[in-house]
């Protein structure tokens, strides 16, 4: 079997008689190269294997399209897509439908399935890994009585701050500056800190940002409410991995992968019964370790890197 791919790493897990073409971004920055390149590798393999971005899958399903008599099919790794109006939402659906199969991190596709006209065979899931594995695994949890949010992925930093206000406990948010956080969702423009509350803005430390969640009591992480957006899974599984009891909201990639037992799921948007999640599991130790047990027996098996780079190759169609 021969692929060609942008994924970072795919080769180092390859199985004996796969090839592997990587053309990844750290070795071809310029996108139109990487593209150029990819396709020359495709029309020689049986795999394009890429991770998604829509003008990416727009370019490929169009120019092999274009070329016949090969044999290449498209997999791409991750979704996202928006939300495509009009002629937007044509093009998307015409390329989605071009794409032999979608690897997400997410059961529940129905949203795509009909806004796209994608059948649910097109959509794969695998579960993703644990961000920075290697620190986790070195990091010895502990409690220094307070609750940590960390992430900027459409953070629902309005509906914590409501929550958390009230009960006074002390907590950490570790996220980005509001302008790398803005386009990813997440905003504290117009928001009181409440005086409980310590943000700081240097989550591209990665021991600092894992050091602070692994001292938390509880990890609270809440999504924006959105149907057609993933966000919050790495964090969420790197506080699992660490044992930590994560209360965390309804959403995609959330609660169609957990099931309520590894972690405590809860309405988005809904700074009430957030406050109650929060209260109960702060106050009942028993409640914290159970939920940390399961959460590490989930989490820890997931592995890394090359893990996920495992899953790609064993879920090509």
């Amino acid at each position: 079997m021969r692929i060609a791919t942008d994924i970072h790493g795919l080769e180092r897990v390859a199985p004996a008689g796969t090839v592997i073409c990587n053309f990844s971004a750290s070795r071809y920055p310029s996108a139109w190269e990487r593209r150029f390149r990819l396709l020359r590798a495709a029309l020689g393999s049986d795999h394009l294997v890429i991770d998604f971005s829509l003008p990416d899958a727009i370019w490929f399903r169009a120019a092999l399209g274009l070329m016949p008599f090969h044999r290449c099919r498209i997999t791409t790794l991750d979704f996202f897509v928006g939300d495509p109006r009009g002629w937007r939402l044509k093009l998307a659906g015409w390329t989605l439908r071009g794409i032999d199969r979608m690897l997400v991190y997410f059961k529940d596709s129905s949203v795509f399935q009909r806004q796209f006209r994608i059948p649910a065979s097109r959509f794969h899931y695998i579960p993703f890994k644990i961000n920075g594995i290697e620190l986790i695994e070195k990091t010895t949890p502990s409690d220094a009585g307070y609750i940590f949010c960390g992430g900027r992925s459409r953070r629902d930093f309005a509906t914590l701050f409501a929550a958390v206000a009230p009960l006074g406990y002390p907590v950490k948010v570790v996220t980005s500056p509001e302008a790398e956080m803005l386009p990813h969702g997440s905003s504290m423009a117009g928001l009181k800190v409440p005086p409980n509350v310590e943000v700081s803005t240097n989550d591209q430390s990665r021991p600092f940002f894992v050091e602070t969640m692994a001292a938390a009591r509880l990890v609270v992480i809440p999504i924006v409410r959105d149907s057609t957006t993933q966000a919050g899974i790495g964090v969420y599984l790197q506080a699992m991995a660490l044992g930590k009891c994560v209360i965390v909201s309804h959403s995609l990639g959330v609660s169609d992968v957990l099931t309520g037992e590894e972690a405590i799921l809860v309405s988005p948007g809904d700074p009430a019964i957030l406050r109650e999640a929060i209260e109960r599991a702060w106050n009942d130790d028993v409640l914290r370790s159970r939920y940390g047990s399961r959460a590490l027996e989930y989490a820890r098996p997931l592995g890394g890197e090359d893990t996920l780079r495992r899953s790609v190759l064993a879920a090509l169609p």
